[in-house]
């Protein structure tokens, strides 16, 4: 081959490669519904964006559109399903009907087995989960998603206008909460739960149409919610009882995933497993920071007695029983989840389920 011929030929390789990486790039757009610097939807969210784009040399590239521009959370599952964002994050127990395994769990919080577990603890045990049942992904599947990070809530609490103390303290108080399993705990206590929109919890508690909200402690913060309310109350001894699963997930569209080539796909797979493999240790130094902060802005945080917990409990009745039939009646392994899922528990408390 003449030297002509050789420049020309290793000319027409390269910008075949060249094309090759261009058609694999890929301009994505992740939807958030909260403030960029809400830990859990924008701090984490931007972290993984940044590793994606290094990982993939920039093939992939991810926009963040922070404060519900885009999507709000009420309706980001539907928003990313239709294309509206290629990736988004969303609280998953507010969506039973599309995703009823997580939906049931993430919105479950079990007084007796919640109470056994802290927020590393609760990423451990769903992350065995996902791996040992691929019934749970499949959920995303079929409504034209892929769920990529998982990332624990700290312990959810009560935050009041008054001091709550003991049980007795929730008798006749409105409180706001959300979830399918949230306002009964409120009922059983003693509270009357009510609906109200995150963006509205600081107004409500102002003027007086609520007297305490639930939420974790982070939100506390970010909210600004102690301006109002002076008080907060863990539900159980320590910092009270987790859900029975992870609410909140960056998830993709599925087309929007497709897209993306084999090897770059497989790089965000191994960087969603380690975010969230570290995550459950983050949200829980992430909560304990917080409750530092509370108190230093002079809130006052207290825990639920053992006796008043185990009461609590009798009066809750077994949440994670009936979570787990509420499975089986949507035709899901909710036994078979469900009894790994004590299994697990107990491996924890007992320190021999470890990182």
């Amino acid at each position: 081959m003449s030297y002509r011929s050789t420049v020309m030929a290793g000319a027409l390789a390269a910008a075949t490669a060249f094309g090759a990486a261009n058609a694999q790039a890929q301009n994505l757009v992740y939807a958030n519904s909260l403030a960029r610097t809400h830990v859990q939807f924008g701090v984490v969210a931007d972290e993984w964006i940044n590793e994606i784009q290094r990982a993939t040399n920039n093939r992939v590239r991810i926009r963040h559109v922070p404060g519900g521009a885009l999507l709000k959370l009420e309706n980001m599952i539907e928003g990313l399903r239709n294309g509206v964002a290629d990736a988004g994050v969303t609280n998953v127990s507010s969506f039973p009907g599309q995703l009823p395994i997580t939906a049931t769990m993430a919105g479950t919080a079990d007084i007796t087995l919640g109470n056994r577990l802290d927020t590393l603890g609760l990423g451990l045990v769903v992350t065995r989960l996902l791996q040992e049942f691929p019934q749970i992904t499949q959920e995303f599947t079929d409504v034209g998603l892929k769920p990529l990070v998982w990332i624990p809530t700290f312990t959810f609490a009560v935050i009041a206008r008054d001091p709550i103390a003991t049980l007795a303290d929730f008798q006749g108080k409105k409180i706001r909460a959300f979830g399918p399993n949230l306002p009964r705990v409120l009922s059983a206590a003693g509270a009357t739960p009510l609906a109200v929109a995150v963006n509205e919890v600081y107004t409500s508690l102002q003027t007086g149409v609520i007297d305490a909200a639930m939420t974790d402690p982070p939100n506390m913060i970010t909210g600004r919610w102690y301006e109002q309310a002076r008080n907060v109350i863990h539900t159980g001894p320590g910092v009270g009882a987790q859900t029975l699963g992870i609410g909140v997930s960056y998830i993709f569209n599925l087309n929007s995933w497709n897209r993306i080539s084999q090897a770059d796909r497989e790089a965000i797979e191994r960087i969603s497993a380690q975010v969230t493999l570290a995550a459950g240790r983050r949200m829980q130094e992430t909560g304990e920071a917080a409750l530092r902060e509370l108190r230093e802005k002079g809130v006052t945080v207290r825990s639920l007695s053992a006796a008043d917990t185990a009461e609590l409990a009798r009066r809750t009745g077994d949440f994670a029983a009936i979570a787990e039939a509420r499975m089986n009646e949507l035709g899901r392994p909710g036994t078979a989840i469900m009894a790994r899922y004590r299994q697990l528990v107990d491996d924890y408390a007992a320190g021999r389920l470890r990182p």
